[in-house]
């Protein structure tokens, strides 16, 4: 008996000590994280996770090997800004040990088996997906607007590199020709960038082609700082520019593709260009893993942005439903920044810390004459609400505007510097 309670007693012994050397293993597991998307918001995401948690693995998922921002385009129609400085490459940035990059689509989310499947029939394995996916567009939500039309009337709102399009089709417009820009309803990726669109449009035709006509069809009745965009416009160019609200018929009805033309306010008439910026909603991996809400945006908690639709999965960029806050670069980066942090709290055991999310937005209306629009935001039980906003003012000088536009040309070279160092 002695004997056999010796060895159950060694049995017992050696057990505790595998467990014991076991559970240290099991603790190294290392945690990860899988971000779809590499714009702006994955790839802030992505640096401030990896760099401030390099104890999680994160891995990137991104098709593309460059990226060409959307933000900053119109001043190339102008020539106010050189083509290139709109393009970056991924492989030029400092990338941290625990950061990998898949150049591959994310295809689908299966939250029950927590994988995701790419585009290389691979899957990933995650603790916790941040989804970056930006925006699509609203099928059918102008009759005749399908793919093939949005090419013979260029948005240049979902790559940036389709403002090469744009812009020959800008420079193919005879003198005395008719451009016409159509603006959705909100909300929409960056709030005051179609009439900077118009703004820059119409300083090249001013300075090349003044007999030019810019017409703007908006789809709402208002828009932000028109108190002082619509003087400028009127000061700068003249009656170069018309700007049709909702309420006199600046909807588009519809558009047909083929034929080149456009109907609006029941007139059809057929411009020399026409850029005509969809209706937007969440990118396709967001609707088609079910992160979408019936108005195509994804709801988050504000706190983490975490999906209120989706566990463990969190929303960021232009996709999320950010309450107050308007859907731009600054503001993707921003929730982002945030995410991680938050993503990486959770990860740890620890509480997330309180969001103080910020934007703004620098936009030209003519060379030299900037403007500016933003605020900070907060969580609030529901949704992220405004504590402070701020704008260009009415009535500043000339000299005010200047020192805006140089301060939106640093705030670019800054932003993208840092993001891709």
């Amino acid at each position: 008996m002695t004997q056999i309670n010796r060895r159950r007693f060694l049995k017992s012994a050696l057990f505790s000590t595998l467990v014991s050397v076991a559970r240290p293993s099991i603790a190294r597991t290392r945690l990860k994280v899988v971000i779809v998307g590499g714009g702006i918001g994955g790839l802030t995401a992505a640096r401030r996770l990896a760099t401030s948690y390099p104890e999680i693995q994160v891995t990137v998922v991104e098709p593309n090997r460059h990226y060409t921002t959307c933000f900053a385009s119109s001043p190339v129609l102008a020539g106010l800004r050189a083509r290139q400085t709109l393009d970056f490459t991924y492989g030029d940035f400092d990338r941290p040990k625990n950061l990998n990059w898949v150049s591959a689509h994310a295809i689908r989310i299966d939250p029950e088996k927590a994988v995701v499947h790419l585009s290389t029939n691979e899957t990933l394995a995650y603790d916790r997906v941040v989804v970056s996916p930006g925006i699509g567009f609203v099928p059918n939500a102008i009759e005749g607007l399908d793919t093939a039309a949005q090419k013979r009337f260029p948005h240049s709102y979902l790559l940036g590199g389709e403002i090469d399009l744009l812009l020959a089709r800008l420079r193919a417009v005879e003198d005395g020709g008719l451009v016409v820009v159509s603006v959705p309803e909100r909300p929409y990726r960056c709030t005051p960038a179609p009439y900077e669109r118009v703004s820059m449009i119409a300083h090249f035709l001013k300075s090349h082609k003044p007999s030019c006509k810019v017409l703007v069809l908006d789809h709402k009745d208002e828009f932000p700082l028109m108190d002082r965009i619509l003087p400028a416009w009127q000061h700068y160019y003249g009656d170069m520019i018309e700007w049709i609200p909702a309420e006199f018929g600046g909807r588009l009805e519809q558009v047909n593709g083929a034929a080149g033309s456009l109907t609006y306010d029941g007139e059809t008439l057929t411009p020399d260009l026409a850029s005509i910026i969809p209706p937007q909603q969440a990118g396709a991996i967001a609707l088609s893993s079910g992160l979408a809400g019936d108005d195509g945006w994804c709801p988050v908690d504000p706190l983490t942005l975490e999906s209120r639709l989706i566990p463990n999965l969190h929303v960021i960029g232009d996709a999320a439903d950010a309450g107050d806050m308007s859907k731009s670069a600054h503001a993707a980066a921003s929730l982002a920044d945030h995410c991680a942090l938050a993503v990486g709290q959770m990860l740890t055991d620890r509480r997330p810390t309180e969001p103080d999310y910020q934007n703004v937005c620098y936009f030209l209306v003519a060379e030299g004459h900037g403007l500016k629009v933003g605020g900070t935001y907060r969580a609030s039980a529901d949704r992220i609400v405004g504590t402070r906003g701020f704008s260009s003012g009415v009535g500043e000088s000339d000299a005010e505007r200047r020192a805006t536009a140089v301060a939106g040309a640093n705030w670019f070279t800054q932003f993208t510097s840092q993001l891709f160092r």
